[in-house]
């Protein structure tokens, strides 16, 4: 009990003394080192969660859910891998979660189960990969981008622009040279 009570005062010193972080969550809202309006800087250990303004750094977490508000840069991996991870702002770096949610734009990647991106993307490697922006690349059963500009590998891949190229056993492109084909599919430039 009592390393306990050292941990969380030495968490709660380094906030006043540094700014916040590093932190230490053991849900939403039951945070040591930080709030959920604070930006975490260097290191993010959450055991069921935890809600952020922005972080950058290492964020490790156990299980549950881990939401930035803002931008995030650095690792998040939890140590299970069983975690929906939440991203309001930008993204700079590499995620592995059951869910990677990033609501703008993804410079790095993510491994996930399911990964959404709400702008652009430079790598998802998962399930099922949806992207509202543009996609360098796409690895997975079921990839989306509503742009391409580099590589769709998978099951199956759609698009409505293609500027790179499709493989996989169903490949539409709205500009493809067929709107739908097996095996491989590419833009059409005439």
């Amino acid at each position: 009990m009592n390393t306990k009570l050292f941990l969380a005062g030495l968490t709660l010193a380094s906030s006043i003394a540094f700014g916040a972080g590093p932190q230490f969550s053991i849900a939403p809202g039951i945070q040591f080192g930080a709030t959920k309006y604070d930006t975490i800087t260097n290191f993010s250990f959450n055991l069921l969660g935890a809600e952020n303004q922005n972080m950058s750094g290492l964020d490790i977490s156990l299980v549950g859910y881990r939401k930035i508000n803002g931008n995030f840069s650095g690792v998040h991996f939890p140590i299970f891998g069983l975690e929906a991870f939440r991203v309001g702002g930008n993204m700079e770096g590499v995620s592995i979660s059951l869910w990677n949610d990033i609501q703008g734009n993804l410079n790095g990647g993510t491994l996930g189960i399911v990964n959404t991106v709400g702008g652009d993307s430079t790598f998802n490697f998962g399930g099922v990969n949806y992207v509202e922006g543009r996609a360098m690349v796409q690895l997975g059963l079921v990839n989306y981008s509503q742009s391409v500009g580099g590589i769709q590998l998978g099951f199956v891949n759609a698009t409505q622009n293609l500027d790179g190229i499709q493989v996989g056993f169903i490949n539409y492109a709205a500009n493809g040279i067929l709107p739908v084909l097996p095996i491989i599919n590419f833009k059409k430039s005439f």
